[in-house]
């Protein structure tokens, strides 16, 4: 009985052998499937905070679109003020160069007259003292 005995003992080892190994795969087949659910949850996750980033960034840019061209059009409107006003200036800057001009030449022919004056009777007073003939004034009327 002893070999009986001996031989019910191995086969309770390798029995126990088995039963351990077969524990051991369904404890790591039962991990593998947790692990595969939480990736799958981080996965999940994941496509929800890139899609997120997505639709904030999409929305950024919108708003980035929408402030450039209303700056845009306030530089083209303030450049086209900025022309317009300057554009006034010049012509006031021209008026008032032509008036300034036009009164210039006013006192500029007064003054020439005034010198013919000056000169012509200058020379009726050199006719006088040297006596030399001078032809009269023929000044044209004011």
């Amino acid at each position: 009985m002893s070999r009986l005995k001996d031989w019910g003992q191995t086969i309770a080892v390798i029995g126990a052998m088995v039963g351990t190994v077969v524990a051991c795969f369904v404890f790591i087949q039962t991990e593998h499937t947790n692990m595969r659910d939480e990736h799958a949850e981080m996965r999940a996750e994941h496509v929800e905070i890139r899609d997120t980033m997505r639709n904030e960034h999409a929305e950024m840019r919108a708003e980035h679109v929408e402030i450039r061209n209303a700056m845009r059009d306030e530089h083209v409107e303030i450049r086209n003020a900025m022309r317009d006003e300057h554009a006034e200036m010049r012509a006031e800057m021209r008026a008032g160069f032509a008036e300034l001009r036009d009164a210039m030449r006013g006192e500029h022919a007064e003054t020439r007259d005034r010198l013919n004056s000056i000169d012509r009777r200058t020379a009726r007073i050199e006719g006088h003292l040297f006596g030399i003939e001078v032809a009269p004034d023929q000044e044209a009327p004011e």
